[in-house]
């Protein structure tokens, strides 16, 4: 039998993010955002840990902006918003319904620079910006209920696109999802666009999941790069949980090196890198 969590799940996050290989920082357009904010080696409250993380499409203009607005709002929404398809679309739109006073910043910043938005620049500005993103909440047990009675806490997710969420279990990937194999990544992943309204739509395209949290869990939440790897990884029959486990610990490398090197063999494809490690003690 599972030991009881009570209302407390200790645990612990880090988090990682690298830019593109010969781009610039300033140039990296994931975005990822962590409530309550914590260091990677202080011990938290699992069951009070919401982590939302986004991908913004660089064929796109603003994506990078309109990607950490995205986090931004989904990192403080209720555990109940990412529970429905219908709760997660309306939260959606209350991001995009603030995207014109977020452009409007952006404009009056350019001018100020002495930079204000060309004839050409116009069309992409009037197409809005898009980007991936995944949502996750979790909870300690509900007094009574199943989860409570095994001695689970629960996570909750949504996703729009492939941003993917890896779950390790007594050293067994348990949950790959929304997308369980390499070639799954295409060139289209659905993508929320900062001008659609449409809170249906929006509903229709999300992939919502759930699951149980036990203690010595690991979840890894990436952005594509990293999630690809991981899956051509186990598809070849490794354990990359073991290597992303030990990122900027003792026992490995620190993130920048560790996607360098990956770069370099081909394994991972150059692109902007994020990933969060949330560690159940």
């Amino acid at each position: 039998m599972q030991p009881t969590y009570g209302s407390r799940i200790p645990g612990s996050v880090a988090c990682h993010h690298l830019h593109k290989g010969g781009g610039q920082a300033e140039e990296y357009e994931d975005a990822y955002a962590v409530h309550p904010r914590v260091s990677a080696v202080e011990e938290i409250d699992v069951a009070s840990l919401r982590v939302a993380l986004s991908d913004g499409a660089s064929e796109s203009v603003l994506a990078g902006l309109w990607a950490r607005s995205l986090v931004d709002h989904f990192v403080s929404v209720p555990h109940e918003a990412l529970a429905s398809a219908d709760s997660f679309g309306r939260e959606a739109v209350m991001v995009t319904a603030s995207w014109e006073a977020t452009l409007g910043d952006y404009i009056a910043r350019r001018e100020a620079d002495g930079r204000p938005i060309q004839w050409y620049e116009q069309p992409k500005l009037d197409r809005g910006a898009y980007a991936t993103l995944l949502a996750i909440s979790f909870c300690a047990p509900q007094e009574g209920d199943l989860a409570d009675l095994r001695g689970e806490g629960r996570w909750a997710a949504a996703v729009i696109g492939d941003c993917c969420l890896f779950q390790v279990r007594d050293g067994a990937l348990i949950t790959a999802y929304p997308l369980a194999g390499s070639e799954d990544f295409g060139t289209s992943p659905n993508l929320l666009n900062s001008r659609n309204q449409d809170s249906l739509l929006i509903s229709e395209r999300v992939a919502m999941n759930s699951g149980s949290l036990r203690q010595q869990d690991d979840i890894y939440l990436c952005t594509d790069a990293v999630a690809a790897w991981f899956l051509r990884e186990v598809e070849h029959g490794g354990r990359p949980w073991e290597t992303l486990r030990d990122l900027g610990t003792s026992d490995g490398p620190n993130f920048a090196d560790f996607i360098g090197e990956e770069r370099a063999s081909g394994h991972m494809r150059n692109d902007d890198a994020t990933l969060i490690h949330v560690a159940v003690w």
